[in-house]
Parts: structure tokens; sequence; C-alpha cells
């Protein structure tokens, strides 16, 4: 690994994430004339100057190995999450640093968890960097997962190069800049749209920009305490929709959007997506309804609709408290939790690509235990599967299921009960944002000992980076040459 290079780029990742502090520094100062303004400014030239100094220290370079890519990615992911909890310390918004890196933490990873009790006590700007910092960590996500998640051959994701033609582990730069330019293209129209939609439903400018920027990362945040269930049959309606869409893989939106409707029509992996929204949907209408959880059937369809896709897509907001539904719907919440939207999204958890890939394999075996001498081949859209993505794929769920234990235990050991634990652990390693128990939607992550705030933030950090990208950091293989 080339250290220099390295730090480098996380410098020159740390200065942009500095700058773009500047923007809810900016409205708050001229549309609301908050004192806060001025420490979220500070803020931001405080990360500027500290990612000059990082980038300055480093060496050019022209090409990026996949050893350097490993460290680029987290130690970058970490460095803004660092200096993104800035505003929330200097402006007393939460005063303790354990605190303050767990919301910055849960803002980048788009996991939208929170330690703040009362959102409206919060300053416009400071919510305002809340919602952002969704919205950049669910576009940077997108752009690690198609772009350059692939090329570090990190769980499975190699299926995803296919759809970018010209890539290579060699030579990152050039194509993953071209990538990443359609991707932010394709993100911010939608982002314009759902805000725009939103203020047309009856939300003031600012509540429409916050909730566009954290409802298309997938990532939860709201200015309410009551979330989206704060506001009317209308915007949650729009929500749903623009939740579902951030559930696809961006490269099919694009196909989408400039006519290449073959490579829609061709992924498996959407028409499993739309599938499970559909019957989670149904079974959760009739879970809510029957009993008369809910009263009248529409807004039992629109609870049932809104939570199946919020938890589904892990984006997190709630309309209502599942912990007081049957116990079915609540198994079902948590099976959502486990499975997530398709691979190349704003989406956390397993991805349902993963999902494919097993269930596949696990059909085939059956087969061969009739057939010992017949020769399968995986596919998905058609494309055969290597060994090593069957390997990989199936090392990530062992890994996740094995890093979701550790986590329990670590928050039982912390003080949680186990109930509570599990479903933090599930929320924070998934992305999704409300979990049970002491966590669960009805309430916040504020009650948690800093212990459980550091834990669930190293689990958001791995869930997001896709686990391998973090862990192998660890190996000493890593650091040999």
């Amino acid at each position: 690994m080339r250290k220099r290079a390295v730090v480098r780029v996380v410098g020159a990742l740390t200065a942009f994430a500095g700058v773009t502090m500047l923007l809810p520094a900016a409205i708050a100062a001229v549309f609301y004339q908050e004192g806060a303004a001025l420490r979220i400014a500070l803020s931001g030239f405080t990360t500027v100057a500290a990612g000059l100094a990082l980038y300055a220290a480093g060496a050019r370079t022209h090409e990026v190995s996949v050893r350097d890519g490993f460290a680029i990615v987290t130690l970058g992911w970490v460095s803004i999450t660092l200096f993104g909890s800035l505003p929330y310390l200097l402006t007393g918004s939460i005063p303790s640093i354990s605190g303050a890196f767990f919301e910055s933490m849960s803002g980048l990873t788009t996991t939208g968890a929170t330690v703040v009790a009362d959102v409206d006590d919060l300053p416009r700007g400071v919510l305002l960097w809340r919602s952002q910092t969704q919205w950049m960590g669910g576009m940077g996500f997108i752009v690690l997962s198609v772009a350059v998640l692939p090329l570090l051959g990190v769980g499975g994701m190699q299926l995803l190069q296919a759809e970018i033609p010209g890539l290579s582990a060699d030579r990152l730069r050039p194509r993953v800049r071209h990538t990443a330019t359609l991707l932010w293209t394709v993100y911010a129209v939608f982002t314009a749209t759902q805000g725009i939609l939103l203020w047309a439903g009856g939300m003031t400018p600012f509540e429409a920009l916050n909730q566009a920027f954290s409802g298309m990362a997938g990532g939860g945040f709201s200015t309410e305490n009551a979330s989206i269930g704060a506001f009317g049959p209308f915007v949650q309606y729009v929500i749903v929709a623009f939740m579902f869409l951030t559930g696809i893989n961006f490269t099919l939106h694009y196909s989408w959007l400039t006519g290449r409707w073959s490579a829609v029509r061709r992924s498996q992996e959407l028409r499993v997506y739309a599938i499970i929204a559909l019957v989670a949907t149904a079974a959760l209408t009739l879970l809510v309804w029957v009993p008369g959880t809910v009263d009248g059937f529409e807004e039992s369809f629109r609870v049932g609709l809104f939570q199946a896709i919020s938890i589904l897509t892990t984006t997190g907001y709630v309309t209502a408290d599942y912990e007081t539904w049957v116990p079915a719907a609540q198994i079902l919440i948590v099976l959502l939790m486990l499975i997530g939207g398709c691979s190349g999204s704003t989406s956390g958890s397993i991805k349902i690509l993963r999902h494919m890939i097993v269930a596949k394999e696990a059909r085939i075996a059956m087969r061969k235990l009739l057939h010992p001498r017949g020769v399968f081949v995986y596919k998905v859209d058609g494309k055969p599967v290597s060994a090593d993505v069957l390997t990989s794929v199936s090392g990530f769920l062992i890994l996740y299921l094995l890093v979701l234990v550790g986590g329990v235990l670590a928050l039982t050991l912390v003080g949680l009960d186990p109930h509570s634990a599990m479903g933090a652990a599930l929320s924070a390693l998934g992305n999704v944002g409300p979990g049970f128990g002491v966590v669960g939607p009805s309430e916040t992550f504020a009650s948690l000992p800093a212990g459980a705030w550091w834990v669930l933030s190293a689990l958001m950090l791995l869930g997001r980076l896709e686990l391998y990208t973090v862990l192998v950091m660890f190996t000493l293989g890593y650091w040999r040459r």
C-alpha cells in the first residue's frame, strides 16, 4: 500500500466534505439568521484546512491499486465521519464526542439512527447538515458499489462490473470519473423531483429539501420527531414511490432514462425485488387490518406499504409503531431487515442479488443429488457466475451473520438487554435505522450508553462498506508486500 498516496486522496475527500458544510451554514445564516450558522461554517473551514494539510502531506499518483482502494474507502469514510461530527459539537446540539460521532456515522452510512431525543430543538442548519450527510453518503455508496467495489472483488459485487464496460482494476480513475458523473446526474434529478413533489404536497421548502436529501439516500433522518407520520397521505405516497426507486440498482435507472430497456427487462434482481415488495406489502396490510390494529383498509394499506418499502430499502422512515403489531408482522419486519434492496442501490443489508445467488446454489446442489454427473451452470441475467463470485457471496453471508452475532454479544456486554441488542445490531449492520426494544420505531438511541454508540458505529461502517472492505485491513496479508 502506498501510504502517502492514500493520505493524499483521503485529504482531498475530507476537504470536499468541509466545503459542503458551507451550504447548511449559508442557508441557516441567510434564511433563518441562526447563530449556529457561524459555528457550522467554522466546522467547514476547520475540515477544509485539515483536508488540505493531509493532501499536501501525501504523494501524487496516477494509478490506484486494489490495495490502496481498500484503505482509501475505509479511511476516507472514517475521516469524513470524524470531521462531520464537528457541527454537532460546536453548536452544542450533541455535546458528547461519542454521540456526535454516532450521529455523523449514522448519517453518512444512511442508517438514520439518532441520539437526538427531540429533533424539534435542533437549529435549522444542523438539521440540514444531518440530511445532507445522508445524501452525500447515499451517492457515495452508489459510486462505490457500482464503480469501485466490483474491482475490489467485495462480496460478489464483481457481477456489477458487466454493467460498466471498460473498467479495469489497473486503471480506476478515468472510467470511475465518467461513471460517477452519470450516477450523480440521475441521483440529482431524482432528488430535485422528489423535493418539488413534497413541496407541492404541503411541506415547507425547508422540510421538502431535508426529506428529499434523506429519502433519496435511503437514509431516514427527518425534521419531525414523528418522522413521516407527521405528514399527510400524499406526502407518504410520494416518499414510498421514491423509496422504492432508491432500492433499484442505479445503473438500471440510467439505462431506463437513456432508453436501454433491454437491461431493465432482463434484470432478475429487479423482478425479485418487485415481488418481495408486493408480497411484503400485502402481508403487512392484512396483518394490521384484520386484527384491527389500524382502522380502515386504506390506512392499513398505506401503513403496510410504507413500512414494507421503508424497511426493505433500509430507509428507516416510520409512520407507525410496528412493535405494537402482531408477532407475525414483527417477524416479517426482521426478515425484511435481513434482505435489503438491489445491489448498486442506496439500500443496505445483505442485498437481493446475494440471496438470489445463494438460492441458485442451493437449488443446483439439490439437483446434483439426483444427477451426480450432471454439469450445471450458475447464471444471473443469462450470464454465468464464476466460482470466485460464489465463494465471495457465501463467505459474505457467513461473515455477515458472525458480525451480527458479535455485535449482539458486544451490546449485551455494555448493558443492553438481548431483545434490544438484537434489534440495535440488526438495524446498525443493515443500515436500517429503527430497531426493537429500547431502540424501537417510537424511540431513539439517546438512552444507550456511550459504549453502545461506538459498537453500533462500527457495525454501521461495516455494513455500509460491505464488510470485506473494512475487515481486510485487519489481516496480516494486507500489510505484507
